[in-house]
């Protein structure tokens, strides 16, 4: 019984406990939650307004579970108004008795519904018995013809799937460019499935001798080696096997292959079944090795030109200088040395940043690391920009301790990239902010200046090479070749770090570079430019 008044609760209890064993609850979710420690109850007997969960609520909630879906329901309340009536048998009343109400009527009410609660389960077992008894009345003769369907089914289904499964394999062997073979074991031989035409060709018999085959088309000094690895693996515990060698086409000529087999295993190890694919990779082993020589040429192209050119270009970078250093010298001719000193030191640059690109491209940029101070490294490099500018202004903040283990070589170029793009895009009457700040783990740059912020649609490859962050910056004498940022970003890769650059009109342009205090334990492979 639900009632949240104790007296209407005690009055209710003493009408029924006479003829009944009542059990009292004054909160809807202490009773649901009762019901799933007893028995459900003959009749439930709900008040329809208590707190907490109504006598409504719970109802639904009878109702929406199958242990007590068909469990009677009397519902007590003072309301009576049709609406309301009708609101409680949608919810699942099954009878009403409404305030005041004397003891009789309620115990009459009560007796009835357990009444017909009695005579719903009872007619839910005969209706169960009844189904029970009837499934046993089924004849073995059904039993064994129901058996026999679902067994010729089975049949049948297995069969269409083992079809469809050869039917792939042999449609996946005619579009596959590779030559499909299973050896078989009792008379070691090759079956082959599907042969391409320029390594097999059209053979008379699908089954040949595995011996006579290896000896006729494998060339003689890679066959050792094939025959010594086909036989430790089918001998051995592994799944796969593999080769790459020499093998004669149907035209005569040595092709270059490489030849996959997958091994099944029984219980006890042994090869049962091997099925392998024969592949040519001429060409391609011929564009490798393309590759390779013109990677080769590459390096030796660069590496010679920037020798050669960083001598004389040195030659005449100090000739200019010493020039400077003459007195007598009239303005125009001060300005011609000048032009003669920037630009030579403009091509030397030029060259760095080639020499470095072919190294991250070909995999060769090598960092040594050692103890240093970040933030007086990247005091240096503003002095060494700010003396390529003097009538810019450059300032730095630093907080933290700045030991780490750092290439400060590579990231004293890496910080003078980042200044020389601020100087060549920046506004020029704005100052360059710098600031280096070093954290427990990882350290922080940041280089930022003002004018035009990077076009949204360059800053996702502002990175890649060749690339430069400002279009209207393309007439400037003094631009790059748009390889810096590359390069900041390959090395900062190689110390395990990352930059970013974000951009707007409001706030300007910042680069952020965010670096390890200790180099990663293996250094992260450089993607090829």
């Amino acid at each position: 019984m639900l009632e949240d008044s104790s007296l209407e609760a005690r009055f209710t209890q003493e009408a029924l406990s006479s003829s009944c064993d009542v059990m009292h609850f004054a909160d809807g979710a202490a009773l649901v939650e009762a019901l799933g420690f007893h028995p459900p109850p003959d009749v439930m007997v709900l008040d329809r307004e208590t707190p907490g969960l109504t006598g409504l609520e719970v109802c639904r909630f009878l109702r929406g579970n199958p242990a007590t879906a068909l469990l009677p329901v009397l519902l007590l309340t003072s309301h009576q108004r049709p609406e309301d009536v009708v609101e409680g048998l949608d919810a699942g009343v099954n009878d009403y008795a409404f305030k005041p109400f004397r003891s009789s009527e309620l115990v009459a009410r009560v007796h009835g519904l357990a009444r017909w609660g009695w005579r719903q389960r009872q007619s839910a077992r005969d209706a169960a018995e009844a189904l029970e008894q009837t499934q046993r009345h089924l004849t073995d003769e059904q039993a064994r013809r129901d058996l026999a369907e679902n067994t010729l089914r089975e049949v049948r289904d297995a069969e269409a799937r083992a079809w469809r499964s050869d039917q792939r394999f042999r449609l996946a062997a005619r579009a596959t460019r590779d030559a499909i073979w299973e050896w078989e074991q009792e008379t070691d031989s090759l079956d082959w499935s599907s042969s391409n035409p320029t390594l097999v060709g059209v053979l008379e018999s699908p089954r040949v001798s595995r011996h006579d085959w290896w000896r006729e088309h494998i060339h003689p000094e890679d066959l050792p080696a094939v025959r010594k690895g086909f036989r430790e693996a089918i001998e051995g515990t592994v799944d796969t096997w593999q080769s790459a060698h020499r093998f004669r086409g149907v035209t005569g000529t040595w092709l270059d292959v490489e030849e996959r087999a997958i091994i099944v295993r029984d219980e006890r190890g042994r090869a049962v079944q091997v099925v392998g694919a024969l592949q040519d990779v001429t060409a391609r082993k011929r564009l490798e090795q393309e590759h390779r020589q013109r990677s080769d040429f590459e390096r030796q192209l660069i590496g010679i030109v920037s020798h050669d050119l960083r001598n004389p270009l040195a030659a005449v970078l100090l000739s200019a200088n010493l020039l400077l250093r003459r007195k007598g010298l009239n303005p125009d001719q001060e300005k011609l040395a000048r032009r003669i000193v920037t630009s030579t030191e403009r091509a030397v640059r030029l060259i760095r940043d080639l020499l470095d690109f072919t190294q991250v491209r070909h995999g060769s940029l090598k960092l040594h690391f050692r103890d240093m101070d970040l933030h007086a490294m990247v005091e240096t490099a503003i002095e060494e920009a700010q003396v390529a500018s003097p009538t810019r202004t450059i300032t730095l903040t630093r907080s933290g301790d700045g030991a780490g283990r750092w290439d400060a070589d590579r990231l004293a170029q890496v910080v003078g990239n980042l200044l020389g793009n601020a100087l060549a895009y920046g506004d020029p009457e704005t100052p360059i902010l710098v600031r280096s700040h070093v954290q427990e783990s990882e350290a922080v740059l940041e280089v930022h200046n003002a004018g035009l912020p990077i076009p949204a649609n360059v800053l996702p490859r502002l990175f890649e090479p060749l690339e430069r962050g400002a279009a209207q910056q393309e007439i400037r004498v003094d631009r790059s070749i748009g390889l810096g940022l590359f390069i900041v970003r390959q090395m900062v890769r190689a110390h395990g770090g990352t930059v970013t650059a974000r951009s707007s009109p409001e706030a300007g342009t910042t680069f952020t570079v965010r670096l390890p205090r200790q180099p990663p334990a293996a250094p992260p492979g450089t993607p090829p430019g």
